[in-house]
């Protein structure tokens, strides 16, 4: 069967119209991930800032407890003759009972203050306000050192159970009394029991999930809320990729897992003034983009129903066009051949006739049958009958240009329209056709047999005598009949 001359116009508009839903929508899906994507870092930078700024807000709150012990250990040196009163054993009771009675009231001025402790150049336990300790050894990292600071300097350090001689975890602030050479001439020593740090960071609230801690230059967890007794004393570590504790400066922020519990958490760090302790403050991620999420997954859901809502109603659109075009089709196209029908032959030469007299432009037709189409019916049968029509057809569209337009009108009869095409240029066109028809054997009778026909080919060439595209047509035809008059499989040229 010959390919349809007439073809249908929704492919176009199917491709175009998937394709430009297909781009909007992985636009606008893109335009909402870099959005959210952007919102969620905002959220998570807000709450970075948060962190830092309670962090802030402890430390100070915190620092002022180790500023005021600190205080105290100048007072309590400047009250004691390092050479005269640090001796052990002691020669005068009176002096030791001065200075035990001297550091019980001063460990009554600062609160969260377990003890304070007067150690000589050896280290050793001279007075103690509140613990049964004298004659202990200090086991300070200064006091096994080959020489300390001249004059005064600071020391803090935190003391595990089993080291510490409360045999209770604390930390230990001292202030250490060098001479010009570097030789330790006597220390005042603050004990800190780490209970109170507990109960100090215990009253602050957190939200669920999130995580207060303190910890040292060192990384030693000193408090912990929510309180977790066997994390207390561990040693932990910044993140890969973050500076370590002991080189954090005022503040740092950074988003990691949590070593303890294993949640993911944003967290602030601010460390306190003069003391190497950090605060550390933790919010949970996922909660802290839980408002975050949800609002995603509504979009991401309400995103892709629009979305396949769109798809279902272009092709819904687009299933109406198909049908539509499949009527169109249908009326203007020649259910045995697939090649114009005289409906649409009738619009295009219409069309180009118009086109013709208004630009002057040539415009020819031709109209051809099959010869004997009556006999090849009588002998081989109408079905035998119906594949020269095709064969006919097939001819017709392999020998006319693009720019033709073939038709069949009826029966055996069959049109084409020539634009921009003479008298002599339409003859010659017939005349291929005429001849390419007479050497065809394609249609088979029943029985196999190659049916061989020829056809009368009658042209016509616009003239100024001609109202109509329909008289063009009745010119050609008259031309036809010539043709059949003269003896059949020929072409005849339409008077002027």
């Amino acid at each position: 069967m010959p390919p349809p001359i007439v073809r249908p116009r929704y492919s176009q508009t199917l491709f175009f119209g998937y394709g430009a839903l297909l781009i909007l929508i992985v636009m606008v899906g893109g335009w909402l991930v870099v959005d959210f994507s952007r919102e969620a870092d905002r959220i998570a930078g807000e709450a970075s800032r948060m962190a830092v700024q309670k962090a802030q807000l402890m430390s100070r709150s915190f620092g002022d407890t180790f500023l005021a012990t600190d205080y105290v250990l100048r007072d309590v040196i400047g009250h004691t003759d390092l050479a005269r009163d640090l001796a052990y054993p002691s020669s005068r009771p009176d002096t030791t009972k001065r200075l035990e009675a001297l550091l019980k009231q001063k460990v009554a001025t600062v609160a969260g203050l377990e003890d304070l402790v007067l150690l000589n150049g050896d280290c050793v336990f001279v007075a103690v306000g509140n613990f049964p300790l004298r004659g202990t050894r200090s086991r300070q990292r200064f006091c096994d050192s080959a020489r300390v600071e001249p004059g005064q300097s600071l020391h803090i350090q935190y003391m595990p159970r089993e080291k510490s001689a409360s045999k209770r975890p604390v930390v230990l602030m001292s202030r250490t009394v060098g001479s010009p050479d570097g030789v330790l001439l006597g220390a005042a020593m603050a004990v800190i029991d780490l209970q109170y740090t507990q109960q100090w960071i215990g009253a602050f609230e957190v939200g669920q999930d999130d995580v207060l801690t303190l910890v040292d230059s060192e990384g030693t967890l000193l408090a912990r809320n929510p309180h977790q007794a066997e994390a207390l004393g561990r040693h932990t570590s910044a993140p890969p990729g973050q500076p370590g504790f002991a080189e954090i400066g005022s503040t740092a922020a950074f988003t990691s897992t949590s070593p303890i519990d294993g949640r993911q958490r944003i967290f602030g760090l601010s460390r306190l003034e003069r003391f190497p302790f950090i605060v550390i403050v933790g919010f949970d991620r996922a909660r802290t983009l839980a408002g975050w999420q949800r609002r995603a997954w509504q979009f991401a859901i309400g995103f892709v129903a629009l979305a396949l809502w769109s798809v279902v109603a272009l092709r819904a659109h687009l299933v109406a066009l198909r049908q539509g075009e499949r009527m169109r089709l249908l009326a203007i196209t020649d259910a045995l051949t697939g090649i114009a029908n005289r409906r649409q032959i009738m619009g295009i030469g219409n069309r180009e006739f118009h086109r013709a007299r208004r630009h002057g432009r040539a415009l020819s037709v031709l109209i051809l049958d099959i010869d004997k189409f009556k006999s090849i019916n009588d002998r081989w049968g109408h079905p035998t009958g119906d594949r020269v029509i095709q064969d006919l057809a097939r001819v017709m569209v392999a020998v006319v240009r693009v720019q033709d337009t073939g038709a069949r009108l009826g029966g055996e009869e069959f049109a084409v329209v020539l634009p921009e095409t003479d008298a002599a240029g339409a003859w010659e066109i017939a005349e291929r056709l005429r001849l390419a028809v007479e050497s065809t054997d394609v249609a088979r009778a029943e029985d196999g047999t190659a049916v061989r026909f020829t056809t009368s080919i009658g042209v016509a060439t616009l003239v100024p005598a001609d109202a109509s595209f329909d008289a063009m047509l009745q010119r050609a035809d008259r031309a036809l009949y010539r043709a059949k008059d003269g003896g059949r499989n020929r072409s005849v040229v339409a008077d002027a």
